[in-house]
Parts: structure tokens; C-alpha cells; sequence
């Protein structure tokens, strides 16, 4: 049942990679961290981080959905049943579709509020959307809603690489993992 052992891109990798580390290491625990602390000047830093690092997911999604838009999805192994690779398609499908809808609906409620912006304290951020406070929060929550989704849907692609890097030894994992130098 193996696969053949066909890197994704270089580009592909480290726009995965990178995007992995920003979104699961960096942007989430910020937010989780930020939503947390009462106000004042650290919960404020933590905003315009989680904001600076937004924009740059988002930049960055875009990017690789650029990417994998014109290298296409590798195949799977055809000894998968129909519904693993069902799951596989529409787990893909769904993450590319968060790591940029999660990015606009914050940007898209921080417009609606929390003027100014500036990407990390130095490049003012024109903020497209005007509305009350009220409409604001609901898109934030919105946002939250899509993150905690965003978190479930990273979970099962966790467990799914795992899974074939650890049980079924395929191929699968090795393609998107760093080249060997």
C-alpha cells in the first residue's frame, strides 16, 4: 500500500509548515491568552500581536492556496476505503477554507471596533468595514466559532498524518514532512 514517496513542493512544504507553526504555536494561544486577561497594556499587545500575525496567515493562506491550486492534491493510496479518502478531501477542503475565512472575519470585526491597526506597532492597516460595537462582536464570534472549528479540523489532520506516518507506514506523511539535506 505504499506510496510513492513524491515530495509536495518546497514552497508547498514551507508554507505548510510555517503556516502550521503561526496558526497552532503562535496566533491561537494568543487569542486564547488575550481573551483572558483583564484589561489594560498587555492584554492590548497581545491584541496587535494576534492581529499582526493574522494578517500574515492570512497573506500566507492565500499564498498556499495559490500554491496547491496550481500543483493540485497529491494522490492517496488507492487501498484507502472510499470514506478515508472522502474524509481526506473534504478535511483538506475544509482547512484551506478557515485559514482564510478565520483571517477576514477577524479583520472584517476589527474594522467594525478596534481602530487603529498597525502590522507589528510600524504599517498603519486601512480597515475596509465600518459598523457598531454590537455588529463587531457578533462577527468576533463568528471568528471564535471558526477558530474553535479550525482547532477541531487541525485535530483530525493531526490524527490522520499520525496515522499514516505510525500505523500504515504509506508514504502519505513523508511527502509533506521537511526534505532530507
Amino acid at each position: 500500500m505504499s506510496v510513492s514517496p513524491t515530495p509536495y513542493s518546497a514552497p508547498s512544504r514551507l508554507l505548510h509548515w510555517t503556516m502550521a507553526i503561526l496558526i497552532i504555536l503562535i496566533t491561537i494561544p494568543i487569542g486564547l491568552l488575550m481573551g483572558n486577561l483583564p484589561d489594560g497594556g498587555a492584554k492590548n499587545s497581545l491584541y496587535e500581536l494576534h492581529k499582526s500575525f493574522g494578517m500574515t496567515v492570512f497573506v500566507l493562506a492565500i499564498l498556499r492556496v495559490g500554491v496547491r491550486a496550481f500543483e493540485g492534491f497529491r494522490p492517496l493510496p488507492s487501498a484507502l476505503p472510499a470514506w478515508q479518502l472522502a474524509a481526506a478531501r473534504a478535511t483538506h477542503l475544509a482547512l484551506y477554507g478557515l485559514i482564510v475565512l478565520v483571517p477576514i472575519l477577524g479583520f472584517i470585526g476589527t474594522s467594525m471596533c478596534c481602530a487603529p491597526v498597525n502590522y507589528f506597532w510600524t504599517v498603519p492597516i486601512p480597515l475596509a468595514f465600518s459598523g457598531s460595537l454590537e455588529r463587531a462582536e457578533m462577527v468576533l464570534d463568528w471568528h471564535k466559532a471558526a477558530v474553535f472549528v479550525l482547532a477541531a479540523v487541525l485535530g483530525l489532520h493531526l490524527a490522520a498524518a499520525l496515522f499514516h506516518r505510525l500505523v500504515l507506514r504509506d508514504g502519505v506523511f513523508e511527502r509533506m514532512w521537511p526534505a532530507k539535506r
